[in-house]
Order: structure tokens, then sequence, then C-alpha cells
């Protein structure tokens, strides 16, 4: 029973997955940062940096691992949504994207 101990509270790793799932969904504000004077590319790196950064000072690895996957699939769907309501030839894969994400 000792093991038992050092687990997390029920429910917790809900809370962890859905706050680091909305933390990905923000590449949402990504536009208006690029309105603000940063390139596309050139604030897509930093921002992925600067989450990755964020989520390893505030999670040691087993939770880590699971922010990280929560985190990702957050920023694929933000990403398709993007690219769903954009005016390129992608908008398609956009519409893609969310599906497959949340059928993962």
């Amino acid at each position: 029973m000792a093991g038992c101990a050092a687990r997390a509270p029920p429910g917790s790793e809900a809370r962890l997955s859905l706050a680091t799932f909305l933390l990905g969904v923000s590449v949402l504000a990504l536009p208006l940062l690029t309105r603000a004077g940063l390139q596309g590319h050139t604030g897509l790196a930093p921002y992925v940096a600067g989450l990755n950064a964020l989520l390893l000072l505030l999670y040691r690895p087993p939770r880590y691992q699971m922010a990280i996957r929560a985190c990702f699939l957050g920023f694929v769907f933000g990403c398709g949504v993007l690219l769903s309501f954009s005016q390129s030839s992608w908008n398609h894969f956009g519409w893609y994207l969310k599906k497959k994400e949340r059928i993962i």
C-alpha cells in the first residue's frame, strides 16, 4: 500500500490534460501576434519552444509527458482551426486535422 500514497489525487490527470490542451489551443492567438509585427514562421518557432519550456518548468517527468501530449493535441487542433478558416488551399487539410484530432 506504500505505492498508493505516492499517487496523484483522482481527477488531477484530467485537469492537467485539459489545462495543457487549452494551452496548446492558444495557438489561435498567433495571428494577433503576426499582426503586431511578427512573421508567421518566425513567431511559430519561439511560441512552440516557449510552450515546451513552460511545461518543462511546471511539470516533472511522468506528468510532463502527459502535459506535452495534451498540449501537442491542443496545438494540432488549434492549427486545424486556423487552417480551416484561412483563405488558402490548405483549408481542407485544416478540417481533416480537426476531425482526426477528435478521433485520437
